[in-house]
């Protein structure tokens, strides 16, 4: 469904969408081989013309169909992309093609290319919401309004602390998932079981330390094949954020309330009509920002079963993670547009909420 043409810009944005789309995941792929064949020559595992040769292979040149058929059959694409880049780069190179790696190697670090773009995404796109965020808190300083705690009303506050405690609030979120990033966001060079073992003369932390420079990433010590918790961490960040945004959109939405009506979103003529009541403007963007945020926020709760690797490596822990990573990204985004759109539509009634005010203080 969120590839549906009718929902997917609901539940995602087209940006986060080109990141994790089938395309842009095959390029994660080939770029992982390529720099890694680079990095190997650099250290004169192989011959440079191959790393030469892989560099300007793009994945247009790839032949999707045998990708899918080889997939059905081993169960994991990478051995369907090396047949094919050998078969590219012929006989005399094709043995130094994927030289001294493993499936999980490229998965991983692939998958972590497109979590790096993908943050990068996150970042500029909260940044737009506490921009709108702020605005109003500036425009609403003198701006009072009831406050509401256990469902009642409670004394006067200022608008604007309301929105500054929000503001905090995703700041928080924004630098929990700055650290998370900063540690998680690692390379995989480590062979069959990860120990670098194949690696002749000890040149196999030199090649991981290389990689990890070139994709500008971290690395572990001796590898994280089996230990997930970098993947946890991002995931669970944005789980965190996703959280704090249900919370914000579902707040608004109830001050938005026809018994309450102290802010409303800003309407045009069809926008949140209903099909049998001619006189409803629904809350559409509140709606939206709290759904996919929820959404969102369960996905990233299901990064935690999938941290349970038996031994060395887990088949079926690491499958999840290829369903469970894209969905909490594009549900993340679509949660962070639908909150930007709120905000910068977002109309403040100060006279109603004056009213509510008075109503109160006459009935003391």
């Amino acid at each position: 469904m969120l590839n549906w043409a009718l929902y997917e810009s609901c539940f995602s944005t087209l940006h986060m969408r080109q990141i994790w789309s089938e395309e842009a995941m095959l390029s994660a792929w080939l770029k992982v081989e390529q720099t890694l064949a680079c990095c190997q020559a650099d250290q004169g595992l192989i011959p440079p013309a191959v790393a030469e040769q892989l560099a300007e292979i793009s994945a247009c040149q790839l032949n999707e169909q045998t990708l899918q058929d080889k997939m059905q059959l081993v169960g994991r694409p990478i051995v369907g992309l090396v047949e094919q880049l050998r078969h590219l780069l012929g006989p005399d190179h094709a043995p130094y093609v994927h030289y001294l790696a493993t499936t999980q190697d490229i998965m991983d670090t692939a998958t972590m290319l497109q979590i790096q773009r993908g943050i990068t995404e996150i970042q500029l796109q909260l940044e737009a919401v506490l921009i709108q965020l702020q605005r109003h808190a500036q425009e609403q300083r003198h701006t009072r309004m009831l406050g509401r705690t256990n469902g009642q009303h409670a004394v006067p506050l200022q608008f604007s602390t309301k929105l500054e405690v929000w503001i905090a609030e995703l700041k928080r979120r924004r630098d929990n998932l700055q650290y998370a990033t900063s540690h998680g966001l690692m390379v995989q060079v480590g062979g069959p079981v990860g120990d670098l073992s194949k690696y002749p003369d000890n040149c196999g932390p030199a090649v991981k330390a290389a990689m990890a420079d070139a994709l500008n990433m971290g690395f572990a010590d001796p590898h994280w094949q089996n230990a997930r918790d970098g993947i946890a961490d991002i995931i669970m960040a944005l789980g965190s954020l996703s959280a704090s945004l249900c919370k914000i959109a579902q707040n608004v939405n109830l001050l938005a309330s026809s018994d309450i009506g102290e802010v409303s979103e800003g309407h045009r003529n069809g926008r949140g009509a209903s099909s049998s009541m001619a006189h409803k403007k629904n809350q559409r963007a509140s709606e939206f920002a709290e759904a996919t945020a929820r959404l969102a926020r369960q996905r990233a709760e299901q990064i935690g079963e999938l941290t349970l690797h038996q031994h060395e490596r887990s088949g079926g822990a690491m499958i999840g993670e290829w369903l469970v990573i894209p969905e909490v990204f594009l549900l993340c985004s679509g949660a962070l547009m639908w909150t930007e759109q709120l905000f910068t539509g977002l109309q403040v009634h100060s006279d109603v909420m004056q009213q509510h005010i008075e109503q109160q203080a006459a009935s003391l």
